[in-house]
């Protein structure tokens, strides 16, 4: 179970290098990673249920944020494509 979660954090790292075209699947990889360390973390600390709920806590604000930024990226520049950020618009 260990070694699949590290698969699917890996997996999940993997596709924010490659598909970084557009914001939406960077934040898709971003949950993946951060769903795959919340269940490390439930089968790593059997009986600690103060750190699970910690690492849960930041995994909600981490989305909630990007998320937000998002949408605030679409509002302005009216697509997601990671090119926008990058370009000078001056």
């Amino acid at each position: 179970m260990n070694m699949m979660m590290l698969m699917i954090f890996v997996v999940s790292v993997f596709i924010v290098f490659v598909q970084s075209k557009h914001l939406i699947s960077v934040f898709i990889a971003m949950e993946f990673m951060s769903l795959s360390l919340i269940v490390f973390t439930v089968l790593v600390t059997y009986s600690n249920a103060c750190i699970v709920l910690v690492v849960m806590c930041m995994a909600v604000c981490e989305a909630s944020l990007a998320l937000a930024m998002i949408v605030m990226l679409v509002r302005v520049c009216g697509s997601d494509r990671a090119i926008n950020l990058m370009s000078d618009k001056s």
